[in-house]
């Protein structure tokens, strides 16, 4: 099995630039407890040969979606400007604990959170950046798949 820093490494080495963002599904895990059932997909077309591929995340902590539609839509068709992907924990745990206040959910001081689990995981994770021209897509996951969506 790969570290998480050579499967960044190898994430990093992959040419989306001047692809275009055709659309994102998210596929969060369907039984209680299973955290590594929870999946992301984003579909992109390689404008230049016409080519549908799929690039899914799996075993999927964290996502963070920001995206203009405006700005997305005025850069198509290719509206797509590279990938990232790093293993640093700390800046992982950054963006899990700035998701804190979206969870809709209190906890008494003295409970534990989700975030109580997450620490004793945290170096079996990447951070996946898809960088959009008028956005971003960052993903929390454990892999990722690149597969043509033409079959």
């Amino acid at each position: 099995m790969q570290t998480p820093a050579a499967i960044a490494k190898r994430f990093c080495d992959l040419d989306f630039h001047d692809n275009t963002f055709t659309s994102m599904k998210v596929l969060p895990a369907q039984t209680r407890g299973d955290n590594a059932g929870s999946v992301v997909e984003i579909q992109l077309l390689q404008y230049s040969e016409q080519k549908k591929r799929v690039v899914r995340f799996s075993g999927c902590a964290n996502l963070r979606v920001g995206v203009d539609f405006d700005v997305l839509t005025n850069n198509l068709p290719p509206n797509t400007s590279g990938v990232e992907a790093h293993s640093d924990t700390n800046k992982m745990w950054g963006l899990r604990q700035s998701q804190t206040r979206d969870w809709g959910v209190q906890y008494a001081a003295d409970m534990s959170t989700p975030l109580d689990g997450k620490l004793d995981v945290m170096n079996e994770f990447v951070c996946f950046r898809v960088q959009l021209c008028g956005g971003v897509v960052e993903i929390i996951a454990r892999q990722y798949h690149v597969e043509s969506a033409d079959r």
